[in-house]
């Protein structure tokens, strides 16, 4: 981040304050037009009209008092009013920033002289969906992995054939950066994080499906082998225990869809069988409950949809059934709430696409439905915010691939409608960053892989 700070300054209890190459950026809000750090200065600069057209002379729609920067192109950015003491100068000459993560303005109220404006500050007075850097691959059915360092590693994924290639996303620049590769391409995967801050990878379906699982070291941006599993699998799902460990279940292979479930030992590099689930199924769901044990649900067999879910617990191996959903349901998500109860929503079941949602209660081990999502969706995202709610993004609704996305609250048990994404995708990831904010990547349109994030 291209800034400058004064040392020993005292100023106001900022409204907003983050920590970028270790120089603390404070932000201060004003109700009036832009006063910056002196509200004695006659300044041109106005407070950003708010509205959903978002062009040039308007802000995305936010809570946060934003004003209108120009650049000596006139080209107009968002942001907060920021203390003119942490910017850096501009070029005199050149009129341009040391970084390219800033950008330089001449309306900045802070002096006749040109600042650079981080584009961190920008992004503050965005909400609502909005574009950042492309990935480098188009790509879908990878996966996405919030790092420890806060970075996003994206693994592998299908466009055109199966993907090798890893690549990560840091927020605070807005760019993506190749890493090596990984050893196998492969495309409906897994990725875990685990307590040692790798990534492990496992399985797929690549060059047929696999069994190799390889480890991803963020210190050194490295791949390595480690040991294989037992059994061959893709649409599997891991869970990382309270333990360490990483338990994966079912998912099909070459000749059947599977019950099997599989132990990662992360201190010992190998895998061991656990106790067989009550139902083969692929396409499912996991969740790991407060209590420690892992929720199955729904998915598929050849038998077709199934309704049922199952309690894995990892002190004794066993499985146990559990009561069944109301609907019967495959390519859903369950995405556990800060209450413990896990949300299920939408799928394909027996009558297609299903809008429909219901909440486990691991107290009770029952179901009871909610209000239904607006949309009816599959292969779709749902991601736990900041604040509580739930954000269900895209999906296939039988007949198109969808851009719109909604919000449940578990406080009242409604969902609402929230802005669009700018690209329609299925098969996508969704990350929650430490920021709060969700980074969307890749997918399928309905043609062709994609290749563009953006960033709610």
């Amino acid at each position: 981040m291209s800034i400058s700070s004064v040392k020993g300054q005292t100023t106001q209890l900022p409204n907003y304050s983050c920590s970028e190459n270790n120089v603390s950026i404070q932000f201060t809000l004003s109700s009036l037009p832009h006063s910056a750090s002196n509200s004695a200065l006659n300044c041109s600069l106005q407070q950003c009209i708010v509205n959903s057209n978002n062009n040039n002379n308007s802000c995305f729609s936010s809570s946060t008092p934003c004003f209108d920067y120009r650049t000596i192109n006139n080209i107009s950015y968002c942001a907060p009013g920021i203390l003119c003491s942490i910017l850096e100068r501009c070029d005199n000459i050149t009129r341009t920033c040391s970084s390219n993560n800033s950008i330089c303005v001449i309306n900045s109220c802070c002096s006749s002289q040109a600042v650079c404006l981080p584009l961190l500050a920008i992004q503050m007075c965005k909400t609502g969906w909005f574009f950042t850097n492309n990935i480098s691959n188009a790509r879908y059915w990878h996966t996405a992995s919030v790092l420890s360092n806060g970075k996003v590693l994206v693994t592998g994924g299908s466009a055109n054939g199966y993907l090798n290639s890893a690549e990560s996303y840091d927020l605070s620049t807005g760019t993506w950066t190749t890493t090596s590769n990984m050893t196998n391409a492969r495309g409906s995967h897994t990725a875990s994080i685990l307590s040692n801050g790798k990534v492990l990878v496992s399985g797929g379906y690549g060059n047929g499906y696999l069994n190799n699982v390889e480890l991803y070291d963020p210190l050194t941006g490295t791949w390595t082998a480690t040991g294989n599993m037992i059994t061959e699998r893709a649409f599997h799902t891991a869970s990382t225990l309270s333990s360490g460990k990483i338990l994966v279940t079912g998912g099909d292979n070459t000749n059947t869809i599977l019950n099997s479930a599989e132990l990662y030992d992360p201190l010992t590099g190998i895998w061991t069988n656990t106790g067989n689930m009550n139902n083969a199924r692929r396409w499912h769901t996991v969740s790991v409950l407060s209590n420690g044990k892992v929720l199955v649900i729904g998915g598929e067999n050849y038998n077709g949809f199934l309704n049922s879910a199952e309690l894995y617990d990892p002190s004794t191996g066993i499985w146990t059934t559990t009561s069944n959903m109301t609907n019967a349901r495959t390519e859903h998500t369950a995405c556990a709430l800060s209450s413990g109860k896990i949300l299920v929503t939408g799928g394909a079941g027996i009558s297609g696409a299903l809008n429909s949602a219901e909440l486990y209660d691991p107290s009770t081990g029952t179901w009871t439905t909610t209000s239904n999502m607006v949309a009816t969706r599959y292969w779709h995202t749902a991601s736990l915010l900041s604040n509580g709610k739930v954000l269900v993004t895209g999906g296939w609704n039988g007949n198109i691939v969808l851009n719109s996305t909604e919000l449940f609250d578990p406080s009242i048990g409604t969902w609402t409608t929230t802005s669009y994404m700018t690209d329609v995708r299925q098969f996508h990831t969704a990350s929650v960053l430490s920021s709060g904010k969700v980074l969307v990547t890749g997918g399928w349109n309905g043609t062709n892989a994609i290749n563009n994030a953006e960033l709610y």
